[in-house]
């Protein structure tokens, strides 16, 4: 599997090789606007070849599975729900159900993190950036996480 690379403020990327452990910096600006993710071959003059994917997002997303339920506030209807990635700025829902979501929504939101407490988060408050089908794109409210998120945020992020 490739190994993800972010794409810095100034437009660099610094790839590793996976061998010997030879690092470089390059300007990846081309890629930066591109809406799918890129997947890039690298060539170290070690001569061992290896793929990556540039990832454009400020903060790693974790790949997650946690049941929950969410208010929206437009209109106090309210769902199931799976959180599915998370980061320090936002998370991807996986509805139960579809719903009437548009961008610039916002909804509370109630789940239980994996960690080993099973901490209860509650009363998130998200605005809706993106809606495919029954997935659901979200920006935190508020991205400093005063409670057991945000040591959740701080320590499993690995």
């Amino acid at each position: 599997m490739p190994e993800k690379v972010f794409i810095t403020d100034d437009n660099t990327a610094t790839f590793a090789c996976p061998k010997c452990k030879r690092h470089k910096t390059t300007d990846v600006t081309k890629y930066k606007h591109i809406e799918t993710s890129v997947r890039v071959k690298i060539k170290c003059p070690c001569g061992h070849a290896y793929d990556v994917i540039l990832e454009r997002r400020r903060y790693l997303r974790k790949n997650i599975n946690l049941n929950g339920k969410f208010i929206h506030l437009k209109n106090d209807e309210a769902g199931g729900m799976t959180v599915t990635d998370i980061s320090r700025y936002g998370l991807r829902l996986k509805l139960k159900f579809p719903y009437n979501f548009e961008v610039g929504d916002k909804l509370l939101l109630d789940f239980t993190l994996d960690d080993k407490q099973e901490s209860f988060v509650s009363n998130k408050e998200v605005i809706v950036r993106s809606v495919k089908g029954l997935s659901v794109g979200a920006e935190f409210a508020h991205t400093e996480h005063y409670d057991s998120l945000g040591q959740y945020l701080l320590y499993y992020m690995k």
